[in-house]
C-alpha cells in the first residue's frame, strides 16, 4: 500500500471514532474535489464552496456510520452530489435565479479584452450548452460531467457508478450525441428567429 493510502486509512479510522483532526485532513485531501462536483452541478462559485462545505459536514455527522472497508472518496461523492440535487430542488421550487448564471448568460458589464460581438457570442455559446445540459436526463448529465467536468478516466466513472467500464462508453457516446443534437436544436432555433 502507498504511504497516501494507509494515511488516509488511518484519518478515516480516526474520523469514523470522532477525531476532528483527522476529518480536517480528509476535508484538506478532498475539498477541490468536492468543490469541482459542486461547480459540476450548480455551475457557480459561492453556491459550490457552500455546497461543498455542507457536504463536509454532513459526512462528519455521518461518518460513525461509514464503513472502514469502504473507500472514502466514493461515499463522499454521492454526499456532495446529494446535497447538490438536494439544493437544485429547492432552487426550482422558489424559482431562484444566481446571480452568476445571469452573468455567464450575457448579463455582465463588458469584460477586459472582450468587445460586444465576441461577448454576446460567448453568452449566446454558454447558454445553448447550459440549456442543452437542462435537457438530457440526469444520467446523461451526470456522465458528461464526470468524463468533461471532473475529467475522470472510463475506468474511475466506472468505479465510481458501479458499472462497467463498456456501459460508460455506451452511455457517455448517448449523451455526446444528446447534447449536440440538443445543442443544434437550439442554435437552429436562434438562426430561425
Amino acid at each position: 500500500m502507498e504511504t497516501s493510502t494507509l494515511n488516509e486509512t488511518a484519518a478515516v479510522a480516526a474520523a469514523c471514532r470522532g477525531d476532528r483532526k483527522a476529518f480536517g485532513c480528509l476535508v484538506r485531501s478532498y475539498q477541490r474535489r468536492a468543490y469541482a462536483v459542486a461547480y459540476s452541478f450548480v455551475g457557480n462559485r459561492e453556491d459550490a464552496l457552500e455546497l461543498a462545505q455542507e457536504s463536509f459536514v454532513r459526512a462528519y455527522r455521518a461518518m460513525d456510520r461509514f464503513d472502514e472497508g469502504m473507500p472514502f472518496y466514493p461515499w463522499l461523492y454521492r454526499i456532495v452530489r446529494n446535497t447538490c440535487l438536494n439544493h437544485l430542488k429547492k432552487r426550482k421550487r422558489r424559482g431562484e435565479t444566481s446571480l452568476d448564471q445571469m452573468m455567464d448568460s450575457g448579463y455582465d458589464t463588458k469584460a477586459q479584452g472582450r468587445g460586444p460581438v465576441e461577448m454576446a457570442h460567448l453568452g449566446d455559446t454558454k447558454r445553448a450548452v447550459h440549456e442543452a445540459m437542462a435537457s438530457l436526463s440526469e444520467d446523461q448529465r451526470e456522465i458528461i460531467r464526470l468524463r468533461h467536468f471532473l475529467e475522470l478516466s472510463y475506468a474511475e466513472i466506472a468505479k465510481r457508478l458501479d458499472i462497467p467500464q463498456g456501459t460508460v462508453m455506451s452511455r457517455l457516446h448517448g449523451a455526446r450525441k444528446s447534447l449536440r443534437a440538443a445543442i443544434e436544436r437550439r442554435q437552429s432555433e436562434l438562426v430561425n428567429k
